[in-house]
């Protein structure tokens, strides 16, 4: 009779597993089919933070295809690091958004300064990294009297004058912040040229031209200059921070 009862209770466990083996294979079964539904094939990729490239640039320099499966034919990882070979990428976030939606979120880095380079020009960012290389007027601020020595993409670039170059960046910076804005900058030891217009002019040391962007004094000139109608000229920055204004524009 004990016998008979040990019997019975290993087949019932027996019974009992196979139905739960048959359960879940059962669910798993329906959670690959519903996987693979076309309700999970992307239908669209949001792009965020790009501001140099466009959505679509952003997408197709990912690789990243439409109408796939969103889990078995999306590689995040993959997308992410084809993008973060790109000298403008600083930050790159791929995830999915079910049932149909890939967001990508960027930081990109910001062109600031154009390098003249020959019948070139090698686009930077503020940190002196190299972005690329162009012969279109890369509508920044271009700088010349430097020549490089180095340039690698994603890299910083290196220069003869490299206190010349720093000083550069320090204007730009200042200018960013305080409402201003050169359309080139002509730098050599002790004397910087920064062109409002290629007609209008500040010249001056540039710690002397610093001083006077925080002091908000060129910007001021330039206003009052630009109400009068003047765009041609020379507005000199001296020691003393005393910025004034000649007619003509000096060599």
């Amino acid at each position: 009779m004990e016998k008979n009862k040990r019997l019975i209770k290993q087949h019932m466990k027996k019974v009992r597993l196979r139905t739960v083996l048959t359960v879940l294979a059962v669910i798993a079964l329906m959670i690959v089919f519903a996987l693979k539904a076309p309700a999970f094939n992307v239908s669209k990729y949001e792009v965020e933070g790009n501001r140099y490239y466009t959505d679509d640039e952003i997408v197709n320099m990912g690789h990243a295809d439409m109408g796939v499966n969103i889990f078995t034919g999306v590689d995040c990882s993959d997308i992410r690091d084809r993008l973060m070979k790109d000298p403008y990428m600083v930050r790159v976030s791929v995830r999915r958004k079910l049932p149909s939606t890939v967001s990508i979120d960027i930081t990109e880095r910001t062109q600031v300064a154009g390098v003249v380079y020959g019948d070139s020009y090698v686009v930077i960012d503020e940190e002196g990294i190299v972005l690329r290389k162009t012969t279109v007027d890369p509508k920044v601020t271009i700088l010349r009297g430097l020549n490089i020595s180095s340039m690698t993409l994603g890299e910083p670039i290196t220069v003869d004058e490299d206190v010349l170059l720093r000083q550069c960046m320090e204007i730009i910076t200042s200018m960013q912040e305080n409402t201003m804005y050169f359309k080139s900058i002509t730098i050599t030891e002790g004397e910087a040229k920064a062109y409002v217009l290629d007609t209008l002019m500040v010249r001056g040391v540039p710690d002397n031209i610093l001083t006077a962007l925080k002091n908000k004094n060129i910007q001021l000139v330039v206003q009052e200059l630009f109400n009068q109608g003047i765009e041609k000229g020379t507005i000199k920055v001296t020691g003393d921070n005393y910025v004034y204004f000649t007619p003509e524009l000096e060599s």
